[in-house]
């Protein structure tokens, strides 16, 4: 019982982040929002170079979260990894928040002045939750 109420609060808590868009953020507020707003997160590291990023993981190790950033610190794309067994109540919730497309790919058209492009991307041991601007070919 206890481990299903873990899983629980940790697929509730995925989707307060992905509620929100931290893409076109500076690394400075993504670091103060996440402190803030979402203490089942840690920060982990940050990498500066090629592949700019910083890396929060949660407590249980179901999740870590990467926010890729430009040259100037700013998110272009963040990615939310996520072990399987989230994956069913994940792809409910996106149903639930945004716009279906097809292949896993979901439009947020809510958040502001921008809007955002969903993908749920298969790997072989997690599955990531991509979200980026939405561009003119997606």
């Amino acid at each position: 019982m206890k481990k299903i109420i873990v899983l629980l609060l940790i697929v509730v808590s995925s989707f307060n982040v992905l509620g929100q868009s931290f893409v076109g953020k500076h690394k400075l507020e993504i670091k103060k929002e996440m402190k803030e707003n979402h203490k089942d997160f840690y920060f982990s590291k940050e990498v500066m170079g090629k592949s700019s990023f910083i890396k929060f993981e949660d407590f249980d190790g179901y999740r870590t979260y990467l926010f890729v950033l430009d040259d100037d610190g700013y998110c272009k794309y963040h990615m939310l990894m996520c072990d399987y067994s989230l994956l069913k109540k994940m792809i409910d919730s996106l149903n639930q928040s945004y716009e279906y497309k097809e292949n896993l790919t979901w439009y947020d058209y809510l958040s502001g002045k921008e809007n955002f492009v969903i993908r749920i991307k298969k790997e072989e041991w997690y599955f990531s939750v991509v979200t980026k601007k939405l561009e003119e070919n997606d």
